[in-house]
């Protein structure tokens, strides 16, 4: 029987030195077990080899799992430590992944504000790529944040964080929020995806998706705008037909609708539940 010794570690704490040294460790373990096995019989050989095999690559999978969740705790920071960093004047920049309609509505206070698909040369980031980055969006379903962490590294950028837990844990401690628009409360109209396609001839089908256009799929004669550019665009907008509002999953119609209110839209009507919900009526998408 073929038995293997790992020095004990912690798979949270591990660092990347530590991985790369376990991984030379199970290499020579290797070497050493092949080597070995040549004074078996022929037959046994084949099997034990076999064997090994077959446990190398589950040895080489778990070691996947566990960089994957080391890469991952390194990358992130809890409500806490942020604040502790705030609080003691540590240099970073907080950075809002929400388009800006979002971001003026509520934001952290003293973040900026980068919408995950503008990030690319955008001035707003800082010169020096060491700096510290913390990207934040709506908590942990919300995606935008990992997405602007990632393009901020594909730019060079060397120290990226994800605050993931986000805005809502952050308010929910009661720490300093920024609310730079007072947007109009306003309770719109709500369809379900069945009543819009049967309007779909006299409305105004607005889509304020992004990149889930082309994952999920288009429904046939909306219009795309998507939300991170809605403040430069929806002056293209009719003001003498209903606006219908879709999203992926009905979460940004609200603030959208309050955003086209506030500028003189007053026809609008939100589609409940996205196109994630359209989908599920059975309805097409192209």
């Amino acid at each position: 029987m073929i038995l293997f010794f790992f020095p004990p570690y912690n798979g949270i704490s591990l660092q990347r030195n530590q991985l790369a040294a376990l991984i030379f460790s199970i290499k020579k373990r290797t070497v050493r077990v092949v080597r070995g096995s040549k004074k078996l019989n022929q037959e046994d050989d084949f099997m034990k080899k076999v064997g090994l095999c077959r446990i190398l690559s589950l040895l080489t999978l778990c070691l996947f799992f566990i960089q994957s969740t080391v890469l991952a705790a390194d990358s992130l920071i809890t409500t806490d430590d942020l604040k502790k960093k705030i609080d003691a004047g540590e240099p970073l920049t907080l950075i809002d992944a929400l388009s800006s309609i979002e971001h003026n509505e509520m934001a952290i206070a003293g973040s900026i504000n980068i919408p995950s698909s503008k990030v690319a040369g955008n001035p707003l980031l800082p010169a020096d790529k060491a700096s510290l980055l913390i990207f934040y969006c709506k908590g942990p379903k919300c995606t935008k944040s990992k997405k602007a962490a990632d393009a901020a590294t594909a730019l060079g950028y060397t120290n990226v964080m994800v605050y993931n837990e986000g805005l809502p844990a952050w308010a929910k401690k009661g720490y300093p929020i920024e609310n730079k628009v007072k947007y109009p409360n306003v309770d719109l109209p709500r369809l379900n995806p069945a009543d819009v396609q049967a309007q779909a001839g006299g409305i105004v089908m607005l889509d304020i998706r992004g990149e889930e256009v082309i994952e999920v799929g288009k429904i046939k004669g909306a219009v795309n705008i998507p939300l991170d550019d809605l403040d430069e665009k929806y002056t293209t907008l009719p003001k003498d037909k209903k606006i219908v509002i879709i999203d992926h999953a009905g979460k940004q119609v609200g603030v959208c609708g309050k955003f086209l209110h506030m500028n003189g839209y007053t026809d609008l009507a939100v589609m409940d539940g996205g196109v994630l919900a359209w989908k599920r009526a059975g309805l097409p998408v192209e």
